[in-house]
């Protein structure tokens, strides 16, 4: 079985390798899934290049991935969601750089008939990370003005959609190369932050805000469009207490047990369903590993808004 795996931390293009695996037993709640497409995240990169390494080491070789769509070809005894030949959507703690992976049945969902290949994989980690942020963390009431800054970017398009289908007002910010983009996704105003500063424009209307930008660049903006005691969120790091000028609730946004992948994939899919949710793929590479160290040069540098998917 071929995986993509890396051998040491460092640089795309000096760690990753392809190695030969053992394919793993499937014990009485888990399944065999091959994999047809998977999704390159932004935290691949960060253990990639050992930047998280105090928080999330790993024993190498170590094979990325949390995003991957494919077929059930084995099931356990306990499993009763899914058959042999169903065509599923996976969000397992890692491993889907490769042809198959074991997960347990409950990180599975089935893809649905309209959604292709490419999407399927790019959906899990922006999806559920939307999904709880909104769901699980803030169970945001639909009368709520949410600010999204990095609206265009995988979690935040997201975000804006849900908080569409959730009857929200959503104040949202991205390079004005997006705009159209960001619009189209449901955002009801918007302000190219390379144009304009966010902050001045929306200054104190957001119940809540939201920073889905890449290492939380948007803070002191993002301060200033929050309301006084409000609620501001970031995926990456909050501003200090002594930096904070408003008053509220600050939040580093983290997964915790208790959130469901289940519950998520199954709100996600059902708006997939309803013509309510698109996922923005913007670049699919083929099954090889030049695609995939191709994939993680892009991610660090400037990507296009969109996941970027490899597939067989």
């Amino acid at each position: 079985m071929k995986r993509f795996a890396i051998n040491d931390y460092g640089k795309a293009s000096e760690v990753f390798e392809v190695i030969d695996a053992q394919p793993r037993d499937v014990s009485e709640e888990h399944i065999r899934v091959n994999i047809e497409a998977f999704g390159i995240n932004p935290y691949d990169i960060g253990v990639r290049s050992g930047g998280m390494k105090q928080i999330r080491s790993v024993n190498f070789p170590y094979v990325l991935g949390h995003d991957g769509t494919g077929i059930v070809t084995e099931t356990g005894s306990q499993v009763t969601d899914f058959q042999v030949g169903d065509a599923v959507i996976i969000y397992p703690i890692s491993g889907t750089y490769g042809e198959e992976v074991v997960l347990p049945a409950k990180k599975a969902v089935k893809r649905p008939e309209s959604m292709s290949i490419s999407e399927a994989a790019g959906l899990p980690t922006v999806g559920i990370t939307a999904y709880n942020i909104l769901h699980q963390l803030l169970k945001v009431a639909k009368e709520s003005v949410v600010m999204i800054q990095g609206a265009s970017g995988g979690v935040g398009s997201m975000l804006v959609q849900l908080l569409k289908a959730n009857g929200n007002y959503v104040l949202a910010s991205a390079s004005s190369k997006n705009e159209e983009l960001v619009k189209h996704l449901g955002a009801d105003e918007f302000v190219a932050y390379d144009i304009e500063d966010a902050g001045v424009v929306f200054s104190n209307r957001a119940d809540i805000v939201i920073d889905a930008t890449k290492g939380s660049r948007s803070a002191k903006s993002g301060m200033a469009i929050l309301k006084e005691n409000g609620t501001y969120v970031a995926l990456n790091s909050i501003p200090e207490e002594k930096e904070r000028t408003k008053e509220g609730t600050y939040i580093f946004f983290q997964t915790k047990k208790e959130y469901l992948d289940k519950e998520a994939f199954e709100a996600l899919t059902t708006l997939y369903k309803n013509n309510q949710l698109e996922i923005n793929i913007a670049e699919v590479l083929p099954f090889t590993l030049a695609s995939v160290i191709k994939a993680h040069e892009e991610i660090e540098g400037h990507p296009s808004a969109g996941k970027i998917v490899i597939q067989k």
